[in-house]
């Protein structure tokens, strides 16, 4: 897992990474083993910041490859806080 490794070779725990990134320790959890399908991506976004992961990749490995190839192609798409 991705965020998982960062985690640990960032040496914070999982109480801190969800502190640090604003979002709850149970969602951390659920993103982490899988149980939350369709991650949002500002959380995503919290997490790749926090990490200091792309938030490229991480998007890739949540599944969301169209999302990408839209946001590719569209270079007006609304949402002007994202940065990759």
């Amino acid at each position: 897992n991705i965020i998982e490794n960062a985690r640990i070779a960032k040496g914070i725990s999982q109480r801190e990474l969800a502190k640090l990134s604003g979002i709850s320790r149970s969602t951390l959890n659920d993103i982490i083993n899988g149980k939350i399908k369709k991650v949002d991506v500002d959380s995503l976004k919290k997490i790749a910041e926090t990490l200091d992961l792309s938030l490229t990749n991480l998007l890739k490995v949540a599944g969301y490859d169209e999302f990408l190839y839209y946001l590719s192609l569209n270079k007006s798409f609304p949402f002007k806080k994202l940065t990759f």
